[in-house]
């Protein structure tokens, strides 16, 4: 009896060990999963921004994603893998999960840390539920997002977490994007809690509407948004007099010090008395001074009030006219506000020449145009058929907007107290035309100066809710982008195209940049903010089938850029080809011929003509000939007939000596050259010490100014030459001058000991 209590004992121990091991292997299966969270979301970016979202390691471990996948809500899209590769994310680290890995990194620059494109997307809803779940490499949930548009996040900004540690699905933990930038990609979110931050919460004037000789009260509030307790900070209050909203030392009024502790989530006001104002546009600033602040981007606000009885707007411009649009675009209106606040246009009005005295109401609610941003009057949403790039949020429909003529007309905007706040009476001369807009092109000149309105520049024929296509604008210089290389011949399982480089040694936007072949004219970018980097090439090809002989223009390259665009078509016989750029200027052009082909190719089928120099100019027919690649064609990549500048012919051995013996170790030496000219007929060949030749490496082969081949230490027969030393002799025919080039060097056939 008794042996069989101990028995069971033992068992029951057991057993509860073994449940006891259970718990803490679930409880560290647990902590592994939370780990890392969804920390930001973008899931409303600005066109042509593209989607993504963050993820952070919360421990002080490194985390490996390998094999780690993501989905949506809805059911019927896959399960996307975020990377097969053993990406680790470091303790308390951040790592970007896009859409499009180039998009991003054109939209935070600045971004240093992990960004990893996902094998394929789901795109995210901008409205109502969505989701976001993460997985680790066993499919077992690590985090899961069910977010909505009410918890923040739209308009271009980011939805951002404010504590990482914080509950996932807890609609107060999260919010939108305070940072200028958008979102806080890799970085600490804008919204989360930092140990020192002083926060400039209101600052309002009364009254509204003061006339001369009134008093001013101005109505600061602070609170400290920080974890730790502030104490020893500065209000500092300007009166900001050439309305720059930048505050400057003579510009001080009062500064206000601060010594007792203001605790976290604590509030303090502080209210300044101006006596006896005169008339006009005042304007003030609010500055916290805190040196501890880890955020210094919240300790200032702008405020402004025009003393004389009417509450005017100071700053909100008519930016830009359509007044011609291609039906069915709706005529439309685009304010900008150029001040330092925001602006309610609340029972505002607009007007043309025929509505002056009956102006029409834009709204008769709230509505805030906030500091440096724009809204769009719109007689009816058709205009969103017309732009992929606007930013709806942006847009007021105002169906009874007056009817604009194409020639001599004006526009008026009212404010709430019937003041005009601006007015332009422009002409079709001004600029627009059927379906461009008319657009402003500075904030400081006058409303009604001819000179300051063109003709809309923008890849969408205007640019409603966005900055006007001319600010955009930096004229190019002759050559910035030269005719580079010129398929007009290709086989037939490939198609005509043309290559372009950048010479300036600066970023070119080629946004409404065409290349005009013939009297055909084609585009040569394709979105609305195409950069191309200096020393880069762009390829404008006929049709996808560049890929079949150029397959390595598929991956993806800093140094090149590919479109596909069907107008390209090249005559066999030549032609004129003309780069020009957003205004119409002429950048570089070429009138190519296929007499510039080299003569000793008998059939230059499927053959380039490419540039020797973009220094030289472009239509020097000594400056072209045809490309010695075996493809045929260099698209993307360094032109194979490039100028070297070589002041001496040059030949040289390596490894030398080398052993071709088989045994995997320099069984084999390369021998390469430089030649002065541009392109030459080649001969190399190897003699041994009695003068014979044993091998000929080349025969009147095409060739570049440079070029290597490998030598296998054979005979011209396939047998192994014998131990010793050899001459390396190379003749090169200039195919231009004729010149003939000579040069010799020595290798050595050796063998082990």
């Amino acid at each position: 009896m008794i042996k069989l209590i101990f028995i069971i004992k033992i068992r029951y121990k057991i057993i509860k060990m073994k449940r006891i091991f259970l718990a803490m292997f679930l409880f560290a299966a647990l902590s592994a999963n939370s780990q890392i969270v969804i920390n930001e979301v973008m899931y409303a970016p600005t066109s042509p921004a593209k989607e993504w979202f963050e993820l952070y390691n919360t421990t002080s471990s490194p985390v490996s994603i390998q094999n780690w996948k993501w989905r949506d809500a809805a059911q019927s899209n896959p399960v996307r893998t975020i990377t097969t590769q053993n990406v680790v994310i470091p303790a308390n680290s951040f790592a970007i999960v896009c859409e499009d890995s180039a998009n991003f990194r054109l939209n935070f620059p600045s971004v240093t840390g992990l960004v990893i494109q996902s094998s394929g997307w789901n795109a995210l809803n901008n409205t109502g539920d969505e989701n976001v779940v993460l997985y680790n490499s066993s499919t077992v949930t690590v985090d899961s997002l069910t977010y909505n548009n009410s918890w923040g996040g739209s308009g271009g900004y980011s939805l951002e977490r404010r504590n990482p540690l914080g509950p996932t699905n807890l609609s107060s933990n999260w919010g939108t994007s305070l940072d200028p930038l958008k979102g806080t990609p890799d970085r600490v979110n804008s919204l989360t809690p930092k140990s020192d931050d002083l926060y400039l919460k209101s600052f309002a004037i009364t009254p509204a509407s003061p006339l001369v000789g009134d008093s001013l009260k101005l109505d600061l509030w602070i609170k400290n948004i920080g974890l730790n307790a502030a104490s020893n900070y500065t209000l500092n209050i300007y009166k900001d007099v050439n309305y720059d909203s930048v505050p400057q030392p003579s510009e001080l009024l009062v500064s206000q010090p601060f010594t007792a502790a203001l605790n976290a989530n604590d509030s303090t006001e502080y209210v300044y008395h101006i006596a006896g104002i005169d008339s006009g546009k005042k304007q003030y600033i609010g500055k916290i001074i805190y040196t501890p602040d880890l955020d210094t981007s919240n300790n200032m606000l702008v405020r402004c009030v025009n003393v004389g009885g009417q509450v005017v707007s100071t700053g909100m411009l008519i930016n830009e006219i359509m007044y011609a649009p291609q039906s069915p675009e709706p005529e439309w209106v685009e304010l900008y506000n150029n001040s330092g606040s925001p602006i309610n246009i609340k029972n505002w009005k607009i007007a043309d020449s025929t509505s002056e005295s009956s102006p029409v109401t834009i709204t008769t609610g709230d509505r805030y145009v906030n500091a440096n941003d724009y809204l769009v009057i719109a007689k009816s949403n058709a205009i969103l058929s017309a732009h992929i790039l606007i930013d709806s949020s942006k847009i007021i429909y105002v169906s009874s907007l007056p009817t604009l003529n194409n020639d001599r007309d004006k526009v008026i905007i009212f404010n709430n107290a019937s003041a005009k706040v601006d007015e332009v009476s422009y002409k079709s001369s001004w600029g627009g035309s059927s379906k461009n807009s008319l657009e402003r092109i500075s904030f400081t000149k006058p409303s009604n100066d001819s000179t300051n309105w063109i003709t809309s520049l923008d890849c969408e024929f205007s640019s409603p809710t966005r900055q006007n296509s001319y600010s955009n604008v930096v004229p190019a210089n002759r050559n910035d982008l030269v005719i580079n290389e010129i398929m007009f011949d290709p086989v037939t399982t490939s198609c005509e195209w043309l290559e372009l480089y950048n010479r300036s040694g600066m970023y070119l936007n080629l946004n409404g940049w065409k290349a005009v072949i013939g009297s055909t004219s084609v585009n040569i970018f394709d979105n609305c903010n195409f950069l191309l980097k200096p020393g880069a090439y762009l390829v404008v090809a006929a049709d996808t089938t560049l890929y079949n002989r150029f397959g390595y223009l598929k991956n993806v390259d800093s140094t090149y850029r590919v479109v596909i665009k069907s107008g390209v078509s090249l005559s066999n016989s030549g032609a004129l080809i003309k780069i020009e750029d957003v205004l119409n200027q002429t950048v570089d052009s070429v009138y190519y011929s296929p007499k510039w082909h080299n003569s000793n190719i008998p059939d230059t089928k499927g053959y380039s003509l490419e540039r020797i120099s973009a220094e030289l100019n472009g239509n020097l027919p000594s400056n072209w000939s045809s490309c010695a690649d075996l493809l045929g064609g260099t698209p993307g990549k360094r032109n194979s007939i490039y100028v070297q500048n070589n002041k001496e012919t040059s030949l040289s051995v390596s490894p030398n000596p080398f052993s071709p013996d088989g045994d995997g170790f320099e069984d084999f030496t390369i021998i390469k050259y430089k030649l002065k000219a541009n392109t030459s007929q080649v001969r190399v060949k190897i003699f041994d010490v009695k003068g014979r030749v044993v091998r000929t490496l080349l025969n009147n082969q095409f060739s570049g100014s440079e070029s290597q081949m490998i030598f296998d230490g054979k005979d011209d027969s396939g047998n192994k030459l014998r131990i010793g030393i050899y001459v390396v002799y190379l003749e090169a025919v200039d195919d231009r001058g004729g010149t003939i080039e000579q040069t010799k060097t020595t290798l050595v056939v050796a063998a082990k000991l």
